[in-house]
């Protein structure tokens, strides 16, 4: 037997002893329990030695002290993300989205960056709190395959146009000495029709945080919205951007306190108010995205084999485009197309076909390729300009607009997977 293999055995079953000892009190004394199935999801079972190495880590990323009340509390709500989790990486596979390791080793790398901590001691206190790094590997490929998912087979459904845009920054406009908020959420569907249990699970959530526990770990681990990437922040908001309970409840809650549960649409919502100001409608600055294009120049009357060569070899270019890096990356096999830096351009400077992709485009995401007057070619946002985060660009507010839309769109998608999955919760 190999010193690996001794060493992952010898891993293996000192999770199964403190599974035994510290998951639940009803968990049987035999060790072999450890791999009792709690829940199956289609064709995919999750164990107790699942559940249990990941409420270890939802427990150490929010800072929770790890009591049999703490367990007891966030089980079924952890259960029911895990169930989401699995339904969300069978639709991915389903659908061929990929994530590949060096993406997923690179969200580890931040993570232990952000810790202050070199990625093997990072490994190290994993394993020391009873986790393999794998568990969180494993969260974070269906994270970014999920949101992958979402973009590819929802953001074509999402059109902002100019009169949404107009709509939006005249309310703005209109809101000139009023309030805004910098508000953080986590979101708890109620789209499996479990009312109770996921009200509950929201009114858990919320004693957790008043005793201390992290918001942005919480949200990351349990939130059921996009905002949950970014730790439930969803940046500077007014009263009427908001549900009315919802709205109601962000009113009256002083800064740094948690509100909630609330019943808003589609489910619960748990908030904490991080700041506010007045907003000052002369912040409005100019609309500007810094993008990197890849172009192949052709003339306006170039012939349609040419722009049919130019559009083919571009399609075999997207797929390889997951970031602005990897339009350079790229770059070589593009050849006779040539890649450049735009910079910092106005949104109104560049050719009226790929202003949409501009103001719309996910960051990092790449356009289909584009016939404009000076050819065909791919573009991809590195970044949105426009001054503060709360400016009254039509960038930024075409951003806010796409983004609250898809939400919607994919929380429909994961809802309409729950209620065609074959779910058996035996725990």
């Amino acid at each position: 037997m190999t010193t690996r293999t001794t060493k992952i055995r010898g891993f293996v079953m000192g999770m199964l002893c403190l599974l035994v000892t510290m998951l639940l009190p009803t968990v049987p004394a035999a060790a072999q329990d450890a791999l009792k199935i709690v829940a199956v999801v289609n064709e995919d079972v999750i164990t107790e030695l699942d559940l249990f190495m990941r409420m270890r880590l939802a427990m150490i990323s929010a800072k929770l002290n790890d009591t049999p009340e703490t367990r007891q509390r966030l089980l079924p709500t952890l259960l029911r993300t895990m169930i989401d989790e699995r339904l969300k990486a069978q639709e991915a596979k389903r659908q061929s989205i990929s994530v590949s390791t060096p993406e997923v080793q690179q969200r580890i790398d931040d993570l232990a960056k952000r810790n202050g901590i070199t990625t093997d001691q990072f490994a190290q206190t994993l394993e020391q709190n009873g986790i393999t790094v794998d568990v969180l590997a494993d969260q974070i490929k269906t994270e970014l395959s999920w949101a992958r998912l979402v973009q590819r087979r929802l953001r074509s459904q999402v059109k902002i146009t100019d009169e949404e845009i107009d709509q939006a920054l005249a309310a703005m406009q209109a809101a000139q000495g009023q309030t805004e908020y910098r508000l953080s959420q986590i979101f708890l569907s109620s789209g499996s029709g479990d009312e109770v249990s996921v009200q509950q699970s929201a009114q858990r959530l919320k004693e957790q945080l008043e005793q201390g526990a992290d918001f942005a770990a919480l949200a990351t681990e349990f939130s059921q919205d996009q905002g949950a990437i970014r730790g439930g922040d969803w940046g500077w908001v007014r009263l009427d951007m908001l549900d009315a309970p919802v709205a109601q409840v962000v009113q009256s809650l002083p800064e740094g306190q948690i509100g909630g549960p609330v019943r808003g649409a589609g489910g619960y919502y748990v908030v904490m108010v991080r700041a506010s100001r007045v907003i000052d409608a002369r912040a409005v600055a100019a609309g500007t995205v810094e993008m990197e294009q890849i172009l192949w120049s052709l003339p306006s009357n170039a012939a349609e084999s040419e722009v049919e060569k130019a559009i083919s070899q571009a399609n075999t270019l997207i797929p390889r485009v997951q970031s602005c890096v990897d339009m350079n990356t790229v770059a070589p096999d593009a050849a006779p197309g040539i890649h450049r830096n735009l910079g910092n351009v106005l949104v109104n400077d560049l050719p009226a076909e790929v202003q949409p992709y501009a103001l719309n485009q996910p960051i990092g995401e790449p356009s289909p390729p584009l016939r404009t007057n000076r050819g065909v070619g791919i573009y991809v946002v590195c970044n949105r300009g426009g001054g503060d985060d709360a400016a009254l660009s039509r960038v930024s507010v075409a951003d806010r607009l796409g983004r609250q839309r898809l939400d919607t769109l994919a929380r429909g998608y994961l809802s309409d997977l729950r209620r065609a999955a074959v779910i058996d919760i035996r725990l």
